[in-house]
């Protein structure tokens, strides 16, 4: 299986509070690049929702991609 494969069986084992804290970074993420690509609010307002998940995403992603 390739690098793909093994990363996706790694995601399958991650325990439940790190898997919702990874599912939690991703909305967040996509919330602040719509709101960012959204003009009618201010700019900040979506870098603050990719710095939040960035740093809600740090330990989830960092069990998955880990050797």
């Amino acid at each position: 299986m390739g690098w793909m494969g093994d990363k996706t069986k790694k995601l399958r084992r991650v325990p439940n509070p790190y898997f919702t804290m990874h599912t939690t970074a991703k909305f967040l993420f996509g919330v602040g690049l719509g709101v960012l690509l959204a003009t009618w609010l201010p700019i900040w307002t979506g870098w603050v929702f990719i710095i939040a998940a960035m740093l809600i995403a740090i330990p989830s992603t960092r069990i998955i991609l880990m050797k």
